[in-house]
């Protein structure tokens, strides 16, 4: 969950009323991309958290004295600490319809700075400016593609993110909206169209828009009988921003797991709670988030621990029967012996000693006194043809076993990047479907949508880029939804995402082939390491390994890209 303009704006105004000219006691680095602020309003010291993670961007007021982590100071907080420490917040602004907050502090000692918090997804950054836009510290550099559009290093000029090419909400009328939705497919959302036409708009605040006007968050253009209640909704909801009325909103799912929030009421959720403040809101949702999240991942971690615990066992006793019965042929020629030398047997004889052809030593033969010598012959050439048959099965067996570790460790590489509830839910179905975990029945219709749920993005060059975030997902796309000629990229040697570069537009250029392989990384176990292989080929070299489970394949004609893991832009 990423803040929206309305979120920040909802911010904005709490920390005006809370924290607004007071003084900063105290900077201290949470992690490399989080930072605590103690700011001194007479007679209450209040915390304000600022954490530009990827995942879980955030920003607001907490009740918790906020404590220093472990590591090096970063070069941003050695910036921080010259200049924020006894410095006054004097304003906060929020430039029209952005998701950044500007907050200006003047020190008396080193004088005016801005500190940019640039809340924008897995974008999200903080930016140390100097009167004369100067950028004095920087969260997370850039990476080197990003470059060409913004450069985000100490030294160089601070220039905010470019304007979206966008309509501003108070340019809708009929008149546009109705031209907009005669240029639209007739199957697009509303809820999609909103974002794609006006600035301001997130997914969450079109479904709610959406929902006030038609009653369904799934209406598509083709639907739309009235243009009326759409801008009555936009119109109701952008007044928050003009009046700075705000109704900080938490919303759950229906087993009661944190989903989303909001700084207005969500209408088309069916389970949600009000707080006084969004900063109470924010700091519970990441909370229960992080809490909710792990409850649910813990019994699928131990499900596939145990998987692999059962799988290791069988591999063992396996590998066991394999040596006892390496010597088939040995059981046959004890069976011809005993046949051969039947007139020197006698009742009650225990043991048999004998040269054999092809043998360098003697043959010993152990004989069961109670059995007659055809019977004793008998019972080694039924031990010879179970040992022949094990020796070709054995094989197979262990065959099958190497690819349902394989696939358990795909779903242990899904569960850790697994971030929503479908992610996990998916976890859990494909689990179930291997006989490894007891999925809620009445749950499994909506977790195989989860297989349509894959990552849409969009190279810097411009090339479409898809991604699986779990095995479903990537067998989904590697076999449903890519072509023959598209793109196909995945880590070499480690559990992770099929990336697919889709061709039918053109071939993409080598930037974005290697951007997309570093997604590729970024989304697989090789996540951390500071460079990874990736294999690129075509999807037709593509095969689904028969009788495996989804998603694992084999593949030919690639081609190897040596790249460091790069998290995606938001979308």
């Amino acid at each position: 969950m990423s803040f929206d303009t309305f979120a920040l704006a909802a911010m904005a105004s709490e920390l005006r009323s809370v924290v607004l000219n007071g003084r900063v006691q105290r900077v201290v680095q949470i992690n490399s991309l989080t930072y605590g602020f103690e700011i001194y309003v007479h007679p209450i010291r209040h915390y304000l958290i600022l954490s530009v993670e990827p995942q879980a961007p955030r920003l607001h007021l907490t009740q918790k004295k906020a404590r220093r982590g472990t590591g090096n100071d970063t070069p941003l907080m050695l910036v921080l600490r010259k200049y924020m420490r006894g410095a006054i917040l004097n304003a906060i602004e929020q430039p029209p319809y952005e998701r950044i907050l500007n907050f200006h502090f003047d020190s008396f000692h080193t004088g005016p700075v801005l500190l940019a918090a640039e809340m924008l997804g897995t974008r999200s950054n903080l930016v140390l400016v100097a009167p004369d836009d100067i950028i004095l510290g920087v969260a997370r550099l850039p990476k080197a593609h990003q470059r060409n559009v913004r450069i985000l290093l100490p030294n160089n000029i601070y220039k905010p993110p470019p304007p979206q090419n966008k309509r501003t909400p108070a340019e809708l009328n009929e008149f546009v909206l109705r031209q907009e939705l005669a240029e639209a497919s007739p199957q697009l959302g509303l809820a999609r169209l909103l974002p794609n036409t006006l600035v301001g708009i997130s997914p969450l605040l079109a479904r709610e828009i959406t929902y006030r006007a038609t009653g369904d968050i799934a209406t598509t253009v083709s639907q739309i009988t009235s243009l009326t209640p759409i801008i009555t909704s936009l119109e109701e909801l952008f007044d928050r921003l003009k009046t700075d009325t705000w109704q900080p909103t938490l919303a759950f799912d229906e087993d009661g797991f944190v989903k989303t929030f909001a700084a207005y009421p969500l209408r088309h959720l069916a389970h949600t709670e009000s707080a006084e403040t969004m900063s109470a809101v924010v700091e519970s949702y990441f909370a229960k988030a992080a809490a909710g999240y792990a409850a649910a991942k813990a019994p699928l971690a131990e499900a596939i621990a145990a998987a692999r615990q059962k799988l290791d066992r069988r591999r063992e006793r396996l590998e066991e029967d394999a040596e006892a019965q390496a010597d088939p042929t040995l059981l046959k020629d004890k069976g011809e012996a005993i046949l051969a030398n039947t007139y020197q047997l006698e009742p009650g004889q225990e043991s048999l000693i004998v040269d054999w052809p092809g043998r360098n030593a003697p043959l010993k033969i152990a004989l069961d006194p109670a059995l007659s010598a055809s019977a004793n012959a008998q019972n080694y050439f039924n031990r010879y043809r179970k040992a022949q048959r094990a020796s070709e099965e054995i094989p197979n067996q262990l065959k099958k076993i190497a690819l349902e570790e394989r696939y358990l460790e795909q779903l242990e590489q899904d569960l850790e990047m697994a971030d929503d509830r479908p992610e996990i839910d998916a976890v859990a179905l494909a689990l179930s479907e291997v006989g490894h975990y007891r999925a809620r029945a009445s749950r499994k219709k909506q977790q195989k949508r989860a297989s349509t749920r894959y990552l849409r993005l969009t190279a810097p060059d411009g090339a479409r880029i898809w991604v699986g975030k779990n095995a479903l997902q990537n067998a989904y796309l590697t076999f449903t939804r890519a072509s023959a000629e598209d793109l196909w990229l995945h880590a070499r040697d480690v559990p992770g995402a099929h990336v697919i570069i889709p061709t039918a537009e053109g071939l993409p250029s080598e930037e974005d082939v290697f951007w997309a392989a570093s997604i590729a990384a970024y989304y697989s176990r090789a996540r951390h390491d500071t460079s990874v292989e990736v294999d690129v080929t075509i999807k037709k070299y593509v095969r689904a390994i028969k009788g495996a489970t989804p998603g694992l394949v084999t593949y030919r004609n690639e081609t190897t890209l040596r790249v460091a893991p790069e998290a995606p832009d938001d979308e």
